[in-house]
């Protein structure tokens, strides 16, 4: 039965990709990578008709059977080619010829492994990708295309596109999820892809699989060296973190606007409230002011530094726990670098006074984290007390933050979904 697919499009995904698309340094950039692609579709079709094999109804009836229902579903009318590839691992991907059919490929551990309704679930992603249209804009290719002066697109630009990439696999989710028909199997298959197991219980408890997004939140990314290179950034990657993406399914699942789509009575969460869930996870993926360069992340630094000091001096004393965790979070440059030197709580009110007003002029999403950061200095030796309470509840209302956000981190916004 067709479903309406308008709620499935992440608001991340088509925000973003309108707005990139309207970039003339993006324009450039896939005119590039055009050009410099021509005809590559064609070799791509003919690698897989000598390497693959091209699935017909009279060799798998079951699996073209699947793949015909998930399209009907979506309403995907765009010509298909079916192709099994040998691999061990499990992978599946589409391909957009310049002229002729779409090309999906399976890998052959992923359909040997997969029961049917997870494997509808992988289709159902992948035509997403058609569904969507978000070969349209090629990636990674297009944020790393170069010409003589380098790097068409700016270093921006590019984490934009790559969050485009990340909000666009939300979007191919929910029309995994609406071939699969149920969560759980959802939940497996991901559960199967990041494991690498043939097997997973189907008693799972999903709870405990997306509170590893907790963790990703709220623990302080050691940072015994500075990650500014590109290969250890989380914003420069395509896809989200397994966990991620199920929060986010398992969110969108328990919409009004899911229920609507499948014609039941609308009940749970409105789509907004979904999509807020999605954006701040994602977020978690984007730069941080722990890792990026400038003066805004200095400043943000800075805050969390003195902040934290007065949090730790709350009940008189710093305990190491605490110190252990400031450093943690802001590297060892805070107990050898001068810079980073405070004589006593009365020198961090003054020092911190200074700096909050300016801080509290830049965007929520990057007062926030500091905010959140100061938890893990106040917990980190088991014990929040009401004095310290006190502190980070000022310190958040002085950036212009709700003093909640305190309590709420510390209760665990690991459940979000509750």
């Amino acid at each position: 039965m067709p479903i309406d697919t308008t709620v499935l499009l992440c608001r991340r995904d088509r925000e973003l990709r309108e707005r990139l698309r309207a970039a003339s340094d993006v324009q450039l950039a896939q005119r590039k990578v055009e050009e410099r692609t021509s005809g590559y579709g064609f070799y791509g079709r003919r690698r897989l008709l000598t390497g693959a094999l091209r699935v017909t109804r009279r060799m798998m009836p079951d699996l073209v059977d699947t793949l015909q229902q998930c399209r009907e579903i979506l309403g995907v009318k765009d010509a298909l080619e079916l192709y099994i590839k040998p691999d061990s691992d499990v992978g599946a991907f589409v391909m957009k010829n310049p002229s002729g059919p779409w090309a999906m490929g399976l890998t052959s551990a992923l359909v040997e492994k997969f029961t049917p309704e997870e494997l509808r679930f992988v289709i159902g992603h992948e035509l997403g990708h058609i569904l969507f249209d978000h070969t349209s804009l090629p990636m990674p290719a297009v944020a790393m295309v170069e010409d003589m002066a380098g790097t068409i697109v700016s270093r921006q630009k590019a984490i934009e596109l790559y969050l485009w990439c990340r909000s666009a696999e939300i979007s191919a989710d929910r029309a995994g999820l609406a071939c699969a028909g149920r969560l759980e199997a959802a939940a497996t298959a991901f559960l199967k892809l990041s494991s690498g197991l043939s097997r997973v219980d189907p008693g799972l408890d999903i709870a405990d699989y997306i509170q590893q997004v907790e963790s990703l939140a709220s623990s302080p990314a050691a940072r015994q060296k500075p990650r500014d290179d590109d290969d250890t950034l989380e914003c420069f990657n395509t896809h989200p973190y397994g966990p991620l993406r199920l929060r986010a399914l398992v969110a969108f699942a328990r919409s009004a606007a899911w229920a609507r789509a499948r014609g039941e009575a609308p009940a749970g969460m409105e789509l907004g409230d979904v999509e807020a869930i999605v954006e701040r996870d994602l977020s978690l993926m984007e730069p941080s002011y722990l890792e990026e360069k400038g003066e805004d992340a200095e400043l943000l630094r800075r805050v969390l530094f003195l902040g934290a000091l007065k949090v730790a001096w709350a009940d008189g004393t710093i305990d190491p726990r605490e110190q252990k965790a400031i450093v943690a979070l802001l590297g060892d440059d805070v107990r050898h670098d001068q810079l980073w030197q405070v004589s006593g709580p009365e020198a961090a009110e003054q020092q911190l006074a200074a700096l909050l007003g300016k801080a509290a002029a830049l965007p929520t999403t990057r007062r926030l984290p500091v905010v959140q950061h100061l938890t893990i200095v106040a917990a980190a030796d088991g014990v929040v007390t009401d004095g310290e309470l006190a502190v980070m509840g000022d310190v958040a209302t002085r950036l212009g933050i709700d003093a909640v956000v305190v309590e709420e981190t510390l209760r665990a916004a690991a459940h979000p979904l509750d």
